[in-house]
């Protein structure tokens, strides 16, 4: 219910903000609806521009670091340029964030096994390698960069994909887990689908099934599964295969992958949330508390806390 209460300076809760855990944000946004050699899609590019705006408004990514590539600016060669720039500028304590709509494909290999695309709007399915960005380039791009935290988000479906095994930490199992996950780097991918799966949009909704339940769990917080005002990866992913899937009626499960053993995740943490901690830096922790739920409130949940914390303490 007080999803801004561990975050509060008063005591017994976790303060964290972005700026104690990176220095500068950084996003490269990609949508494609008009393609020059395949079926067009309706909201690719809306898509993109959703995501920038929430990025800018919700999460404070700076608007000057955002690069936003739509249909015709969106070809193989400007698509790994950017790809490679970002590699290059980001720092070590910086997070980067890659956003792609539109379609993925993949080529079956003659001893097995396939090679997964995304395709630029100068894509052409006759000549995936030519034509298109093989899947190993993000990897390489990922590999290559100094960024803490780098996400790809794909709103396409895919296969052939090199990656290793889940690692995310288990948040009711493990102390100290934000201190954990913000010390390591990571290199992860959450995708709309896999191999064989068709990308759902709709008009109803205006976008894809994908980037629909993208926003809603990231800008209406939907996707902080623990309540702590930090939403990892893998929250985000959970939410995504649930939600997805129930809404293109399992024609699409998206896929989280990590392409490092890298123990660290990527945070989204809310502007809104930063500015109350900030705020309440400027009170004593029982003031901050009482603004926010008012006298009587803020006595239970400090009585409630007191008695887990003894409980615990005597178990």
């Amino acid at each position: 219910m007080y999803k801004l209460l561990p975050l509060l300076l008063f005591g017994f809760g976790l303060s964290i903000t972005s700026e104690e855990i990176y220095d500068n944000s950084w996003a490269l946004l990609i949508g494609i609806d008009n393609y020059d050699n395949l079926k067009g899609l309706n909201y690719s590019v809306k898509d993109a521009q959703s995501i920038r705006k929430m990025l800018v408004d919700e999460f404070q990514f700076p608007p000057e670091n955002i690069i936003l590539l739509l249909d015709d600016e969106a070809t193989k060669n400007r698509i790994i340029k950017e790809l490679s720039n970002f590699a290059k500028k980001a720092g070590a304590n910086d997070l980067v964030l890659i956003y792609f709509a539109g379609h993925g494909d993949t080529e079956d290999l003659p001893d097995g096994g396939v090679l997964g695309y995304l395709m630029p709007v100068d894509g052409d399915k006759e000549d995936l390698f030519v034509s298109s960005i093989e899947m190993d380039v993000l990897e390489k791009v990922a590999l290559r960069s100094n960024a803490k935290h780098l996400l790809y988000l794909i709103d396409a479906c895919y296969g052939g994909l090199a990656t290793v095994s889940k690692r995310g930490l288990d948040t009711k199992k493990t102390s100290n887990y934000i201190d954990k996950i913000t010390k390591y780097k990571s290199r992860q991918i959450i995708s709309a689908g896999g191999k064989d799966e068709e990308v759902i949009e709709k008009a109803i909704w205006g976008h894809s099934a994908f980037t629909k339940n993208l926003l809603s769990g990231l800008k209406d917080w939907k996707a902080d599964s623990d309540n702590d005002g930090v939403i990892t990866t893998y929250e985000l992913g959970g939410y995504l295969k649930k939600n997805v899937s129930i809404d293109s009626g399992n024609l699409q499960t998206p896929k989280i992958y990590n392409f490092t053993n890298d123990e660290g995740e990527f945070l989204f943490i809310n502007s809104a949330i930063q500015m109350n901690i900030q705020k309440s830096e400027l009170e004593t922790p029982y003031e901050a508390l009482v603004r926010l739920i008012g006298e009587e409130e803020a006595k239970k949940i400090i009585i409630e806390e007191l008695k887990a914390r003894m409980a615990i303490q005597y178990y």
